[in-house]
């Protein structure tokens, strides 16, 4: 969690200091997060917390995103597709 703590805060950083993201660029970071957080295992109890983390990281994302047609079409292109990723890994297991 600490490492997760700390590559959200330079991911943070970064942000503020660099130029915009494009929609796909804030997407992955979503997509990454879920991504870490599903792999946990199901008895951590770390493991609901992370997930609740990249709900609200997504929800902040997208009040960020949703008043930019081409950000938000690119945000939810790239959600989708990580979703459904993510849904196929879980019927493989």
């Amino acid at each position: 969690m600490k490492k997760l703590l700390l590559i959200v805060l330079t991911l943070s950083l970064l942000s503020a200091c660099g130029k915009s993201k494009s929609g796909k660029d804030i997407a992955a970071e979503i997509c990454d997060c879920s991504k870490k957080a599903n792999a946990m295992d199901a008895a951590d109890p770390k493991r609901t917390e992370a997930q609740s983390e990249c709900q609200r990281k997504q929800i902040e994302a997208w009040d960020k995103v949703k008043d930019d047609d081409k950000k938000a079409t690119e945000f939810n292109k790239v959600l989708g597709e990580c979703a459904t990723e993510q849904i196929k890994k879980s019927f493989d297991k």
